[in-house]
């Protein structure tokens, strides 16, 4: 499966990625500290009053979907950082690179806000620093993007990577690489929803629309179960289009901080920095924040985390309550979030009313039965199915190539004794011609 076809032209991501590092504008590290707006949301969210308490995301298992990364940064240095070993797509079995290209820029820094401890270019730090990180790589996009999986051909790189990040045990899936939503993805995404992961991913950018004409609404953030985040800036507004009118994003779940974010590099090497506005800043913040919250709560599942951000949005306890103007259910806040037990709170996804319509509610609710079972496949080969003789053994398929076979013998016998006949027919002619 490709990865979205706007990826194979090495220009645009479908959600957020390299378009949201637009608007970039020089600056050093000593200007990219918390002391000068562009760490606005640091203070505003409260974190180094959640650290102080000593919750700073040890622990908690977060998975990186990006393309690459430069993991020998100085950003990286004594953080929990593990580069996985199982390649996303089979022909890009590179997930690092040293390379100060878009891609491995975008993956670095985005990973970096999740754990960066604040040395080096941008002076990027992590909001949850303590997080063990894992980091999924697609690899260059220069190429499409098949799944190293002989048995998922029809699921895209990131139904692929989840399924690989959910094994691998993680507690929070983030991404703003984007891709095109595929129905054979849903049992990826039912099976993470029914293994207790926040799935989270950026929403596309303004820059995304210039392109296409329209805003995009059928990314992997409209399915079922996943946590879209949009940005906002200082003053609380959303982004804007190109004719100066709010950018909405119907699929969006919650909102935080994105606006002029350090980036790490710049396309003359690593040394440089830049700034950078959009929905691919604020996503690592929301899964961070949600990464806090798992460390104090740590018998809360990724549903409950989530129920319990949707609760606490715009710096109150309420019910949850979604708008249609581009805020979802709010700006995600951590204070409030820190302050609620997320067990008090049911274990199923609330985001069941997405524009994909997949997964369904009976997809999960297999994946909690049976573990994952892939698209159109009845056997279930995941480390969670059930341990019985008969877990994912489907009797109808058996049965159904038993009578192919029953048949397919008759034929054949069928075949080999026309052939007897006509054999013996031809013998009997040619002993009684002249």
């Amino acid at each position: 499966m490709k990865r979205h076809p706007l990826r194979t032209f090495g220009a645009v991501l479908l959600v957020a990625g390299f378009i949201s590092l637009s608007a970039a504008s020089p600056a050093s590290a000593a200007t990219t500290s918390g002391t000068t707006g562009l760490d606005f949301w640091w203070d505003k969210y409260g974190v180094d009053a959640a650290h102080s308490e000593g919750i700073t995301g040890r622990g908690v298992k977060v998975a990186v979907l990006e393309e690459q990364i430069n993991p020998s940064l100085p950003v990286f240095e004594g953080q929990n950082l593990r580069i996985s070993d199982k390649p996303v797509c089979k022909d890009h079995p590179s997930m690092t690179s040293t390379n100060p290209d878009k891609g491995t820029r975008h993956g670095t820094t985005m990973t970096a806000l999740l754990i960066g401890n604040g040395t080096g270019s941008g002076g990027v730090r992590g909001i949850a620093p303590d997080a063990e990180v894992t980091f999924y790589g697609y690899g260059p996009d220069d190429r499409p993007c098949y799944p190293d999986s002989a048995t998922e051909t029809d699921m895209t790189a990131w139904g692929y990577g989840v399924k690989l990040a959910v094994d691998d045990g993680a507690k929070i899936v983030y991404t703003a690489v984007g891709m095109e939503r595929h129905e054979a993805d849903a049992p990826a995404i039912a099976y993470a929803i029914a293994r207790g992961v926040a799935l989270v991913s950026a929403t596309a950018n303004p820059s995304a629309a210039d392109l296409l004409g329209a805003p995009i609404t059928d990314g992997g953030d409209s399915l079922n179960g996943v946590v879209a985040v949009s940005a906002i800036g200082p003053d609380g507004a959303l982004q804007t289009s190109a004719d100066g009118s709010p950018w909405i994003i119907p699929q969006t779940t919650v909102v935080a901080g994105g606006d002029r974010f350090p980036e790490i590099g710049t396309e003359s090497g690593w040394d440089g920095s830049a700034t950078a506005t959009g929905s691919s800043n604020a996503s690592p913040i929301v899964a961070g924040m949600l990464a806090l919250a798992a460390q104090k709560f740590p018998e809360s599942t990724g549903n409950q985390l989530i129920q319990a951000m949707l609760a606490t949005t715009n710096g109150e306890r309420h019910e949850p309550s979604r708008t249609e103007d581009g805020f979802g259910y709010g700006a995600a806040w951590l204070p409030t979030l820190l302050a609620v037990d997320p067990t008090t709170f049911p274990d199923e996804t609330p985001l069941m009313n997405k524009g994909a319509g997949f997964p369904t509610a009976d997809q999960i609710a297999a994946a909690r039965t049976n573990g994952y079972v892939a698209p159109d496949r009845g056997r279930s080969f995941d480390q969670y199915a059930d341990d019985s003789p008969t877990s994912g053994f489907d009797f109808s398929s058996l049965v159904m190539w038993a009578v192919i076979g029953i048949v397919a013998l008759v034929l054949i016998a069928a075949v080999i004794t026309v052939l007897i006949i006509v054999t013996q027919r031809r013998k009997a002619r040619k002993g009684t011609s002249p």
